[in-house]
């Protein structure tokens, strides 16, 4: 879970903001911060339903996905090149209802919004819509610190209550 929460901050994180305009906590969940990466020797499962391909190499360039290529075709000179032998790859993954919140029953609800984006991340998920909120402010002042680089987290489609 560790490497795939890696990676998942590097591609939302980088695409939104320099590596070095990061905010401490973010920049140490970054451990790759190069313009272009050439992730090598992966197992790539595309999400169309397809058989997974093995011994890939994804190039990330500006946060996008730039090439897919197998491993036998030598990466850009210019990639800093990460070996994922034996990892599998995914597409982010979108969630549709996501709270930044829980109920802890009698009519309390805790709001998490330290925890949550976090989580959301280690789980895969890379976008999230938050379908109502208790604190529609918090919500909105959290997507503004993850999309300026300050907090760690999904991409942020904030619905009101």
């Amino acid at each position: 879970m560790r490497n795939l929460l890696v990676l998942l901050v590097f591609t939302s994180a980088c695409a939104a903001q320099q590596y070095d305009k990061l905010a401490k906590d973010v920049k140490e969940l970054v451990k790759v911060s190069a313009p272009k990466v050439a992730l090598v020797h992966v197992k790539l499962i595309d999400g169309s339903g397809a058989q997974p391909k093995e011994d890939q190499t994804v190039v990330v360039s500006d946060g996008k996905i730039a090439a897919i290529t197998t491993a036998s075709e030598k990466p850009p000179a210019d990639a800093q090149v990460v070996d994922l032998t034996g990892r599998s790859l995914i597409p982010g993954l979108v969630g549709m209802h996501d709270h930044l919140f829980y109920p802890a029953g009698g009519g309390m609800f805790h709001e998490m919004g330290y925890s949550f984006p976090r989580l959301y991340l280690a789980a895969g998920v890379t976008s999230i819509r938050t379908t109502g909120s208790l604190e529609p402010y918090t919500d909105l002042e959290l997507k503004k610190q993850i999309d300026d680089g300050e907090s760690p987290g999904p991409r942020i489609n904030v619905t009101g209550p």
